[in-house]
């Protein structure tokens, strides 16, 4: 009876040290628990792949704020649902843009106007609902438009380009590449050059050798394709190399 009435008290003191225990480990791990999920909700947020887009060019951001179609909530930061909803026109067009990252959460838009700024590299891969894309005056150096078939309107005058593929655009109507001073190939090969109304290369591409197109005579023959003197139609510019 005396040994009980020793172990009892022991015993319940166990317990209650035990329950202390597993309550303080809950507790701990829910304050690492909650500390992670902020960590990795800002480590998500600063690449790009958390619930607001990324931007690296703070007045590219800025301008896209101040655009309440987009910023629908007038906030501080454009969400990857608003920017995923917006179907209309981005012009960021005239500015001092160094970069354009952020555009490719935009996959609805049908226009982009980004001409005029000093943007040195240009990914419009996901844009894939484009029509117009303006994207002049700027000194990227390559451009991949073979996503981009929904295109009519392409204006791409005064970049370092030195090759452009537009083989997959069957869809473009208007066409300026003018004052690419590096360009030499254009390849518009596409089973669809009887679509284009304005084909404009003419000025100041003095590197441009040879556009690679669907048919020698039709090129040649077609009054709104104007290109230089020293330039070549070919149906395959490999062949000149």
């Amino acid at each position: 009876m005396k040994t009980s009435k020793i172990l009892f008290p022991l015993i319940l003191t166990i317990l209650i040290s035990i329950s202390c225990s597993e309550e303080n480990l809950v507790n701990d791990l829910s304050q690492v628990e909650n500390s992670f999920e902020e960590e990795n909700q800002y480590f998500n947020y600063t690449i790009g792949a958390g619930p607001f887009v990324y931007f690296d060019d703070m007045e590219f951001k800025e301008l896209l704020l101040s655009n309440f179609d987009i910023n629908t909530n007038k906030d501080n930061e454009i969400s990857i649902e608003e920017a995923t909803l917006y179907k209309g026109k981005i012009d960021v067009s005239f500015n001092d843009i160094k970069s354009i990252t952020g555009i490719e959460k935009f996959v609805n838009i049908t226009t982009l106007q980004c001409n005029n700024n000093n943007i040195g590299t240009l990914n419009v891969s996901n844009n894939v609902n484009l029509k117009y894309l303006d994207c002049g005056n700027n000194p990227f150096f390559d451009i991949n438009l073979t996503e981009n078939n929904k295109l009519t309107h392409l204006d791409i005058r005064t970049t370092n380009i030195s090759t452009l593929d537009l083989s997959k655009n069957i869809n473009l109507m208007v066409i300026r590449g003018m004052c690419n001073y590096d360009l030499i190939t254009v390849n518009i090969k596409n089973n669809n050059n009887d679509k284009v109304l304005v084909f404009f290369f003419k000025l100041n591409n003095f590197k441009l050798e040879c556009i690679q197109v669907d048919n020698i005579d039709q090129s040649n023959s077609a009054t709104n394709w104007l290109i230089p003197t020293n330039t070549a139609y070919s149906l395959n510019c490999s062949d000149n190399d």
